[in-house]
């Protein structure tokens, strides 16, 4: 099942949220392996679906379309939310 983010019109590869991604946690994470929590589908996070605009980014599992995680900027404020991520991991 393929989930739909009302706002979120263009879908990218996970390598387009890169910036962001840098910003949040401090160095490259297109190259971290994400595992989704709802299918198992493990995969970088540069292989994820990204809809990107003004408001953020939200990072979808290419395996079944759930949410992994969302990136928002509000009010002075940026907030992550860890959604269908069962398992991020990263080269130290």
């Amino acid at each position: 099942m393929r989930a739909h983010h009302p706002g979120h019109h263009e879908q990218l590869d996970g390598n387009a949220a890169g910036g962001l991604l840098l910003e949040l946690f401090g160095r490259d994470m297109t190259d971290a392996r994400a595992a989704c929590a709802h299918c198992e589908h493990e995969a970088a996070l540069a292989d994820a679906v990204a809809e990107l605009d003004d408001a953020g980014m939200i990072l979808l599992c290419r395996g079944c379309g759930h949410t992994l995680l969302t990136s928002l900027r509000s009010d002075g404020r940026q907030t992550l939310v860890i959604g269908g991520l069962r398992r991020l991991q990263w080269p130290l």
